[in-house]
């Protein structure tokens, strides 16, 4: 009887690992395709190709990665498979914040070249030129992303898009009080007429203005900034500090299974610190 019993545990693991597995894994691989797919159709006008490209890939491997991660440091405890799990759903959710992280610095790179785009747009308007003209002469001398924010206005246009739609999903894009008040003011302009050229210089003063309060805020901040990189810091300079000198001080954190939990426990609550001290010091726009 028992060597029955073995034959069929051992046929089921054959099963198991030539039917369930490869079927898993190929499930999670294209979900984890659709997933790319997904998000390259949304960031398509947000974002360039090289970046789109890097996200999509990062979406396929990262949760395969962070999963065999995590089940490699828990892989002496009976916490393997939760450690499996929790990696591959970190996998699922990194791909995700360094999108956000790169969709925000092409934000600020926009807003910081808004200024010379409405310089140049005013300059051109007071030279006889068109709002389309202007918008195709920032094209022409302006580097990144504001060329390829524009560009899809133009390119929208040229299409069938009325200028006024076109706009508004800029805005959409690229949403910032400064915008706002440049896509104001051509849609209100269009409708009613005014002075677009001395719009923009009013528009160009209000941005620099508000750049130096936000720097005066960002000097009045720094104490707080201060403290949270000191703070962040304080806990891996120690165990650096006391690993060099007793490396067995830390043995018991990271051979036994209780030590490794604290450690996971202690670095959440080390991180969920930090974080809410960087939002205490900074300010939304």
């Amino acid at each position: 009887m028992l060597p029955v019993i073995f034959i069929l545990i051992f046929v089921c693991a054959v099963l198991c690992v030539y039917f369930v597995i490869p079927v898993t894994v190929r499930g999670v691989h294209e979900m984890n395709q659709k997933r790319a797919r997904d998000f390259a159709r949304e960031m398509d006008r947000s974002m360039i190709a090289e970046d789109i490209q890097a996200v999509q890939r990062l979406y396929i491997i990262a949760p395969f990665i962070c999963a065999v991660l995590g089940f490699m440091f828990f892989s002496d405890t009976q916490f393997r498979f939760a450690g499996l799990l929790g990696g591959f759903v970190v996998g699922l959710i990194l791909p995700r914040l360094y999108a956000g992280s790169l969709l925000k610095k092409r934000k600020q790179q926009f807003d910081v070249q808004l200024v010379d785009a409405l310089m140049i747009m005013s300059s051109s308007l007071r030279g006889g030129m068109s709002l389309v003209q202007s918008m195709e002469a920032v094209v022409e001398e302006m580097p990144d992303p504001i060329r390829h924010e524009f560009g899809i206005v133009l390119g929208e246009n040229k299409m069938g898009v009325s200028f006024d739609e076109a706009l508004n999903r800029l805005y959409k894009r690229m949403a910032s009080a400064a915008m706002q008040q440049m896509v104001s003011a051509i849609l209100l302009s269009r409708e009613t007429g005014g002075n677009l050229p001395l719009i923009f210089s009013r528009i160009v003063g209000t941005i620099r203005e508000r750049r130096k309060i936000e720097e005066n805020l960002m000097v009045l901040t720094v104490q707080g900034k201060l403290q949270a990189a000191v703070m962040s810091g304080l806990p891996v300079a120690f165990f650096v500090m006391v690993n060099a000198t007793n490396p067995k001080y830390f043995q018991v954190m990271i051979t036994t299974e209780l030590g490794r939990m604290l450690m996971m426990v202690s670095i959440g609550l080390w991180l969920l610190g930090t974080f809410l001290i960087i939002k205490i010091s900074s300010f939304n726009d």
